[in-house]
């Protein structure tokens, strides 16, 4: 990924110490093809979490080449790390897995799907679903 001239500062703030859309864009796709990987998820799978971009735009993203990201994609990225990090509060790696790929107990709220399967459906509202439920588990407001 190109790095502007704030990043090799050592931070991703500009001049007036505001974090630009274009450094957070970079350092959500970072963020989400690390997750995809430790998730295992496949090409298609990647696609559907990020709103289904064409596959040039989308191998483009994941090399880098290009970090503009509308709103949507903006959106999901920090829905699916919010997601990841507070998994991380509540669950061990073991379980993490476990709890993404099995239908929970609340299977109502997946429509019969493991969270992951719902959230693969490619809808911002799954994302929401899955964030705010894990947000409501752990406490937060």
């Amino acid at each position: 990924m190109a790095a502007s001239g704030s990043e090799t500062s050592g931070t991703l703030a500009d001049e007036t110490g505001e974090v630009s859309r274009e450094a957070m864009a970079e350092a959500g796709l970072l963020a989400f093809f690390a997750i995809a990987e430790e998730w295992q998820l496949n090409t298609r799978e990647q696609r559907a979490l990020l709103g289904n971009p064409g596959r040039s735009r989308f191998f483009d993203l994941k090399s880098g080449r290009r970090t503009h990201l509308s709103d949507d994609e903006m959106d999901r990225l920090a829905y699916l790390t919010g997601i990841y990090a507070t998994l991380q509060i509540l669950y061990s790696p073991e379980n993490i897995h476990l709890w993404l790929t099995n239908p929970s107990e609340a299977t109502s709220i997946w429509r019969g799907q493991s969270p992951l399967q719902y959230m693969l459906s490619g809808k911002m509202m799954a994302l929401l679903d899955v964030y705010r439920y894990l947000n409501g588990l752990r406490g937060a407001a």
